[in-house]
């Protein structure tokens, strides 16, 4: 019998392929998202300091031109924030989307290595049957051969 070969061995290969670029691209877009996250951090941070820098400046009594530039600056990191949280909220859906894409062709490709497993095991199955016969058939020749000289033998006697 000729060795197993699984006929369908090259699409999951290329379901392979596929897969491997839907996960780097997945981890392209999980990476932007750090970046987006990074980002709010800073600006939050950066905010944060200003309205402390604000409320110290207001008690000790700043110049008014002092208080509305930390103004400024503080409604201008709020703004930065609100935008960065919508590209957040964008990159999110993006990162969602692609985990399904990830997951369908994860399992198409589990489908193709299970296919050549079943495969795999009904060809063993036949192997195992065709030496079955095999060993039946030189058992059967055997006890035929011997049975052809028990009945030579009795015909000398």
């Amino acid at each position: 019998m000729e060795a197993f070969k699984f006929s369908l061995n090259r699409v999951r290969n290329y379901k392979g392929q596929v897969l491997d670029k839907e996960k780097k691209a997945l981890g392209t877009l999980l990476r932007r998202r750090d970046e987006i996250l990074e980002r709010i951090n800073a600006l939050e941070k950066y905010r944060d300091e200003k309205i402390s820098e604000l409320n110290g400046k207001q008690q000790t009594g700043a110049a008014m031109s002092e208080l509305s530039s930390l103004s400024y600056l503080i409604e201008n990191a709020r703004l930065q924030i609100k935008a960065a949280m919508i590209e957040l909220y964008k990159a999110e859906e993006e990162i969602e989307a692609q985990r399904e894409i990830v997951v369908s062709v994860y399992q198409e490709k589990t489908g193709m290595d299970k296919l050549e497993e079943k495969q795999a095991e009904e060809y063993r199955l036949l192997e195992a049957k065709a030496a079955e016969n095999e060993l039946m058939q030189v058992f059967s020749t055997k006890l035929s051969d011997k049975s052809c000289q028990n009945d030579s033998m009795s015909g000398i006697a």
